[in-house]
């Protein structure tokens, strides 16, 4: 693979990538620092574009075993992806291949911050958002997302990268798009939504008329149905511009529809039932959800979302809220 000979090189590869699918032992032998460099350098490489295929496939075998996850990304496999993905010289497959291989380490949560401090976040969101790309490359393309956006500072890259949540809100809107795409879109503009920043971004690009527009049509998408009340529950989050945006999107009709329909006890009433307190200014002080918090700091990871494991990891800080809410009535009327 070290050869000046592009031909040599084609043959090492496919070699390689039959041996990463011998066996869990062998991977894990494969997985060492020499060959990664080797495979980051191919991929680099203009002239080896077409050796991308079976380099990426290789990644994505070695990727497999636990345990070779942190390996590959500190070694630098990263940027080399991203630059698949970018290239306009990178075949089809290769470039599925490196989204595969993003959604693999992502799942791992010591990388997560690390993914997209290396830049995979703007080419991540272009696949994801981009009718024009093949459907599983989309599908893995928002599964990198949704698990990379579980870290606090990875949130703040989507909703500080331009136009990004606008972009997630047209799929969201596109009647076009297939459902599990609307799902990975709603999946992703929940955990944005977990923190102020991303809340605001969301908000302005028209989020709460967006998801409302579909809960009020998605009658028979119980699956979409889930994920508007959520993204709807985690906007209403601390923020004094919410209610006047639900009330005037009509989320109001959707929420209650919701609300009287659902299994008693049951998250999804319950989240619909506390935004709609939420909407009418009447926030209790009854108890979490599931007693975990929403909000993650700088850099820290999540190690949950609000929408993942059938929503279980929902939290909504009533006292947090009213002890906003007090402190903002005591500067109106001072």
């Amino acid at each position: 693979m070290d050869a000046d000979e592009y031909g040599e090189v084609a043959v090492a590869l496919a070699v390689l990538r039959d041996a990463t699918l011998e066996s869990a032992e062998r991977r894990l032998a494969l997985c060492t620092p020499r060959l990664l460099a080797t495979l980051r350098h191919v991929l680099l490489i203009p002239r080896h574009a077409s050796a991308r295929v079976d380099a990426t496939a290789a990644l994505v075998n070695l990727s497999l075993e636990p345990a070779n996850k942190v390996r590959i990304v500190r070694a630098g496999a990263v940027p080399a992806l991203v630059e698949v993905l970018r290239s306009g010289s990178s075949a089809p497959k290769a470039c599925e291949h490196a989204t595969g291989e993003l959604f693999g380490l992502a799942l791992n949560k010591e990388n997560r911050a690390a993914i997209g401090v290396l830049g995979a976040v703007p080419s991540l969101l272009d696949l994801l958002t981009s009718p024009a790309h093949h459907p599983r490359v989309r599908r893995d393309a928002g599964m990198a997302i949704y698990h990379l956006s579980l870290a606090a500072v990875n949130q703040s890259k989507v909703a500080r990268f331009l136009g990004a949540s606008k972009a997630l809100l047209s799929v969201v809107s596109s009647a076009a798009e297939p459902t599990p795409i609307h799902r990975l879109a709603l999946m992703v503009i929940c955990n944005v939504g977990g923190f102020s920043e991303g809340r605001a971004s969301l908000m302005d690009a028209g989020a709460i008329a967006a998801v409302s527009g579909i809960l009020l049509s998605s009658h028979d998408v119980a699956e979409l149905e889930e994920w508007c009340v959520a993204a709807i529950y985690t906007l209403s989050r601390d923020s004094l511009q919410f209610r006047g945006l639900a009330r005037a999107a009509g989320a109001d009709k959707a929420l209650c529809r919701v609300a009287e329909k659902g299994t008693p006890g049951g998250i999804r009433r319950e989240m619909a039932r506390k935004t709609l307190c939420a909407m009418r200014g009447d926030l209790d002080e009854e108890a979490d959800l599931t007693g975990r918090s929403l909000e993650c700091g700088d850099g820290d990871d999540c190690s949950g979302s609000i929408v993942s494991d059938g929503f279980t990891s929902f939290r909504f800080n009533y006292l947090k809220v009213r002890g906003f809410l007090k402190k903002r009535l005591r500067r109106v009327f001072r």
